[in-house]
């Protein structure tokens, strides 16, 4: 478990999260080399990592609203650091407006890290449903998230924090994750086959001042940090731990 007390290690302990999650998106997708489409991309935290394990051109598709505003000249800045804009295609609009307007059959895979706690569980079938139409035949979509069953006090404060209204102004629309049974079965609906639940341990835990900026950098209230200090300060946050789907859409109709 790695503990993490002061606020300059906090960006370190962020990446080392994104880098275990491109080693298993990477994993994943394999050694195809082709079209991925990843929405909800922010600020490139698990777009760089993966971009330089896999050979695929990038198509990252986010609308870059509300309090991910700054994030759009963030992902910019990173991408001309890493030497990566001539393989990325940076594209700034509304997920669902942007899938319509692709073709069906297009896309080598399609992939979301924390995106689905974005949408309520209308939006999601909608979603998962277009990344079914415009996927190539045998091809998979891919999407992580933080899971919404804590195992303790320290990963329910995370998820108190980031959903109460009293606590945060941006308030999820459902859920702080989906739970998992609950995608795998849309996907199964929508018609994708092998479907697969993988997780990853986070292993970090947040205390002491570092917990204070943590919390300030997910919106949430400074009264939260005042009504539970004396366990911020002993005990801390811990992330928890993520979830990955995977499912494959069938090669011939017949196989569905």
């Amino acid at each position: 478990m790695k503990i993490v007390t002061h606020p300059k290690d906090l960006r370190g302990a962020w990446a080392e999260q994104y880098q275990r999650l491109a080693r298993r998106f990477a994993s994943l997708l394999g050694s195809k080399i082709g079209n991925l489409v990843e929405i909800g991309c922010g600020r490139g935290q698990l777009t760089i990592p993966l971009s330089k394990l896999v050979s695929n051109s990038f198509f990252i598709v986010d609308n870059f609203g509300g309090p991910y505003s700054r994030d759009h000249k963030l992902l910019k800045s990173a991408l001309v650091r890493e030497n990566l804009k001539s393989r990325i295609q940076v594209i700034v609009s509304d997920y669902a407006e942007w899938l319509s307007g692709q073709s069906s059959n297009r896309h080598d895979a399609l992939i979301s890290n924390e995106f689905l706690p974005e949408i309520n569980a209308a939006d999601m079938r909608g979603f998962l449903s277009e990344c079914y139409r415009v996927l190539k035949p045998a091809e998979i979509t891919i999407h992580g998230f933080l899971s919404p069953n804590p195992e303790n006090l320290r990963q329910q404060l995370v998820i108190e924090s980031d959903t109460d209204p009293k606590w945060t102004d941006f308030v999820p629309k459902e859920w702080f994750s989906p739970q998992p049974r609950l995608v795998k079965h849309q996907l199964r609906q929508i018609g994708f086959r092998k479907i697969q639940t993988f997780e990853i341990r986070s292993n970090l835990r947040i205390k002491a001042n570092a917990a204070r900026v943590f919390l300030k950098r997910w919106g949430v209230k400074e009264g939260f940090w005042q009504v539970h200090k004396e366990k911020l300060i002993r005990e801390g946050l811990e992330i928890p731990d993520w979830i990955i789907i995977l499912g494959a859409k069938p090669a011939t109709q017949s196989d569905r």
